[in-house]
């Protein structure tokens, strides 16, 4: 049976279930779906109204997901103790380091793989899912354990996110006195006496049992992200830090006299010198070594199923990079998927490229276009190349893209860094460049984004809400031919099929479930934040003139 949609349904605050002293604590809800809404800012100012869509024709149907944040919520590597830094100013550089929920992100992640798989048949045109894309941040904290389940997750099998003991070792169990974080267990914290957070006794234990995992029932393809290379996806994995994520001291708080904000930029490049205060001793665990951009094309070229690489190949191993092409052929016109990695390994958890990834996107863009315009502005046409729309996708979007930190201790070796301006400056020379997906803000924004010379049409923005915080959605794109001389990028908002209330399921179901009520309800990311967007962020139909003539 097909999964619902947001078209059909949509999550609202439910009744209270909990009170503490500054607010209480909510169940979900269903409420009424969203109908699509129509967005033609990319078509001329004196374009008709639209003719209707006749004989639609799907160019190609993709499912987005993007931002798990897959944690090992008991790594020494952890900052969890910045939490207790939330609301200071000037110290928003250090969170979120924990969430409530976070235990759970992996069950919430599995829920929102096999609603994809329940939606494989597209509602608006019947095509077949051909794609699925991760544009980042799919672990948390640069480790091998942590990518490994990612890996599990999307290509299907057993996931087992236990590291270090027997059992959990970590900020929230009660016997660690830390009322900084929720605690399942019975415990005074301050999300139960603040906010009214509900007790789940057993609930840690639960989580870390394995599972099996379906597996996403398509093709799919993945992003590096900053968290999947960066400390706290920010700071230089240096030696010292890497030795301390195998070890057996796990640090609780800040050495003393250290105000990080005063020592912000010393954050990025030194974390290690942040976990020099108290500590715990817990069990060591080798599968917590520290990955990179290396390791994790390794991986990916390792892990089952299509395509081969996931997006890359043995030519990214050879030369240290984790950018690559995948085409969609045999539809009415080919689609070519551009993976960019945005991540600067030099730190800071913002993004960039580096001038030799600019030049590959250059050419890479350049091979699918019968006509373009150069670095001087002028046309370029080229005999014998089959046009192909292009979709760009990438960790981070235009908006966050101004890090152009260098730092010769750092890891980047593409360098200097070019910033949103260039880039988009680039891509606004490439008239099939047609839609680029993204995540890093955890929030549903879409936005047009016209080529400011006008001599193309520009692209449409669409970044889609983190899996790890509410509002933990994935998305629907569908390129679809008009047959009137536009396109339209078809975009659905997905919730994981599960209930709105935990107490009706039970298993990996009611895990994932309860990950998103925690998350709704947590104080600094919850379902009062901006994270959903606005209506015209979700369900629309996003309009743009057809590159070259579609048959």
């Amino acid at each position: 049976m097909r999964a619902p949609t947001t078209l059909d349904r949509t999550l609202r605050r439910g009744a209270e279930r909990g009170r503490g002293a500054e607010r209480g604590y909510h169940v979900l809800a269903w409420g009424p779906g969203e109908p699509r809404i129509v967005r033609r800012d990319l078509l001329p100012a004196d374009a008709g109204p639209p003719a209707g869509v006749r004989d639609p024709v799907s160019l190609a149907y993709l499912a987005h997901l993007t931002d798990p944040q897959l944690a090992d919520i008991q790594s020494p590597g952890r900052f969890e103790f910045f939490e207790a830094l939330h609301g200071r100013s000037g110290y928003e550089l250090f969170y979120p380091s924990a969430r409530p929920q976070e235990a759970l992100a992996l069950h919430a992640a599995e829920a929102a793989v096999r609603t994809l798989n329940r939606l494989r048949e597209s509602p608006e045109t019947g095509a077949a899912l051909a794609l699925g894309v991760s544009t980042g941040d799919n672990i948390d904290n640069a480790q091998l354990n942590e990518l490994t389940w990612f890996l599990a997750l999307m290509a299907g099998g057993e996931v087992d996110q236990r590291s270090g003991g027997l059992r959990y070792e970590g900020v929230q169990d009660p016997a660690w006195g830390d009322p900084t974080h929720w605690h399942p267990d019975p415990a005074p914290d301050r999300y139960r006496e603040r906010w009214g957070f509900p007790e789940h006794p057993g609930l840690l234990a639960e989580a870390l049992r394995p599972f099996r995992a379906e597996g996403l029932a398509a093709p799919w393809l993945s992003c590096f992200g900053n968290h999947d290379g960066l400390a706290l996806g920010n700071s230089v994995p240096t030696p010292a830090y890497r030795d301390l994520v195998v070890g057996g001291r796990k640090p609780v708080a800040l050495p003393e006299g250290l105000d990080p904000a005063a020592r912000a930029m010393e954050f990025h490049g030194s974390p290690e010198a942040f976990l020099a205060g108290p500590a715990r001793e817990v069990t060591a665990d080798p599968a917590r070594r520290v990955v990179g951009r290396r390791e994790f094309v390794e991986a990916h070229l390792a892990a089952a199923g299509q395509p081969s690489g996931h997006g890359f190949t043995a030519a990214n191993l050879r030369e240290g990079t984790a950018y690559g092409v995948h085409d969609l052929v045999g539809g009415p016109v080919p689609v070519r998927f551009v993976l960019l990695d945005t991540t600067n390994m030099d730190g800071f958890f913002e993004g960039s490229i580096g001038r030799r990834q600019m030049r590959w996107l250059e050419e890479r863009l350049a091979e699918v276009s019968s006509r373009h315009l150069d670095a001087g502005g002028r046309w370029v046409a080229r005999a014998g190349v089959r046009d192909h729309l292009v979709v760009l996708a990438s960790h981070h979007g235009l908006h966050t893209m101004v890090n152009g930190r260098s730092d010769p201790q750092g890891l980047e070796d593409d360098r200097p860094r070019a910033l949103a301006d260039e880039v988009e400056a680039l891509v606004h020379r490439f008239p099939n460049v047609v839609l680029w997906a993204n995540g890093h803000r955890h929030v549903n924004d879409v936005r047009p984004r016209p080529d400011p010379a006008g001599r193309t049409a520009g692209f449409w923005e669409v970044s889609t809400a983190a899996i790890a915080d509410w509002p933990c959605q994935t998305r629907l794109l569908e390129l679809v031919a008009d047959g009137d001389g536009t396109l339209s990028v078809l975009s659905t908002v997905v919730d994981a099929d599960v209930p709105a209330d935990p107490d009706e399921a039970e298993g990996l179901v009611r895990l994932a479930a309860l990950h998103r009520e925690l998350a709704a309800n947590d104080p600094f990311g919850g379902i009062e934040t901006f994270r959903e967007g606005a209506r015209e962020d979700r369900n629309v139909a996003l309009l743009l003139p057809a590159p070259f003539p579609i048959g």
